[in-house]
């Protein structure tokens, strides 16, 4: 494991990157359908609107003090993306985003080349927020990603099996 670097709330530079990381969140970090807010008091939702805005100023210090191009790794994908809109017509949450809020202010503010996330089980593939490739890599030992990165931009972005 000498090779492995966590990156949580850190910023990591290596081979002419900055890789800024964010995670543990698995929706977004502060309720926003009605029967979400419901299960909060009006004091509990003051906490999780103040415990959002730690962690979207945590991880804008690190894009502010950022020297070089970054790789965004975040353990949800970004919120009102294709990536994040639950899919199964079963769910009572069907047609609802449960991407993170702090990964898609980041990506809108700061841009960064790529985001990678998952947590999304279902939504294995890639879409554009801005300039960004916000990715979900996938889930499991039968989904692999191959991103190659040349000049600061991306060279090659493949998924097995291919569904994008």
């Amino acid at each position: 494991m000498k090779n492995v670097v966590d990156v949580y709330h850190r910023r990591v530079s290596a081979h002419g990157f900055d890789f800024i990381g964010h995670g543990i969140t698995s929706g977004p970090e502060y309720p926003q359908y009605p029967e979400d807010k419901k299960r909060f008091t009006v004091a509990g939702l003051k906490k999780q609107k103040k415990e959002y805005g730690k962690l979207y100023g945590t991880v804008a210090d690190l894009f502010d003090r950022a020297q070089h191009q970054v790789i965004y790794l975040s353990h949800n994908v970004p919120y009102n993306t294709k990536l994040d809109e639950i899919t199964n017509k079963e769910s009572p949450k069907y047609g609802y985003h449960y991407g993170s809020f702090v990964s898609r202010k980041i990506i809108d503010k700061y841009q960064p080349l790529v985001c990678i996330g998952g947590h999304m089980h279902e939504h294995f593939g890639k879409d554009m927020v801005g300039k960004t490739t916000a990715i979900n890599a996938g889930f499991g030992s039968e989904v692999n990603t191959l991103l190659e990165i040349e000049n600061s931009k991306i060279k090659k972005l493949e998924f097995w099996p291919k569904k994008y």
